[in-house]
């Protein structure tokens, strides 16, 4: 029992090391119609209705450093819906987020969210959109 709670101990140091070293980077992208706590998707879903917002969540890890975290919402036609950027910290507690609604409703049909950290693309999430039932 003991060596099994030791080897647990550190396999966790090890998570830890790892999300506080390293080059600056996101992890844990989640996509979902409402936020928790510490910006976390309480509710995630890729389907979603003309009028809610879509929120992303996302995790930053690594060194120290800065770096600039941004958003591009693009419709099914390829048509750039919105752009949005924040700064972000490596060590920085909680999660980041960006969310988006349509002030006259999405039409129904595929969206996609593209991340960038620094200008490199690191993650895209597509989601859907429908007529209520």
């Amino acid at each position: 029992e003991t060596a099994t709670a030791d080897s647990a101990a550190r396999a966790a140091d090890s998570v830890a090391r790892a999300a506080s070293t390293g080059k600056l980077r996101i992890a844990n992208v989640m996509i979902g119609k409402r936020l928790g706590s510490e910006n976390r998707i309480a509710e995630p879903t890729f389907q979603f209705t003309p009028q809610e917002t879509v929120f992303v969540s996302m995790g930053i890890q690594g060194a120290p450093g800065e770096g600039q975290l941004s958003a591009r919402w693009l419709a099914q036609n390829g048509k750039v819906i919105d752009s949005t950027g924040q700064s972000v910290s490596a060590g920085a507690a909680g999660n980041k987020e960006f969310h988006l609604a349509q002030p006259k409703g999405w039409q129904p049909g595929t969206y996609l969210i593209t991340l960038y950290l620094d200008n490199d693309s690191v993650d895209s999430k597509t989601f859907a959109v429908r007529k209520p039932q």
